[in-house]
């Protein structure tokens, strides 16, 4: 935790799928924070964009994601 975290972009299908990513992860104990768009290029202001897990053990984070494609 102290030498930093390897970072893994994965894709998901919408934002229902991401949201409830989102719900696993706080479930599961694990920091999480969803990302909005600041609306300044392409898309609207409070657009959610992305969502951040961790940082925790990789084990953990794969329980979650692990199923998810690469981006």
């Amino acid at each position: 935790m102290r030498e930093g975290q390897c970072k893994i972009a994965v894709k998901v299908g919408s934002e229902q799928e991401l949201l409830g990513l989102r719900r696993e992860a706080e479930e599961a104990g694990l920091p999480c924070s969803l990302v909005e768009d600041r609306g300044l290029t392409e898309l609207p202001a409070g657009t959610v964009t992305c969502l951040g897990i961790g940082p925790a053990p990789s084990n953990q984070v794969d329980r979650i994601t692990g199923k998810l494609p690469l981006l």
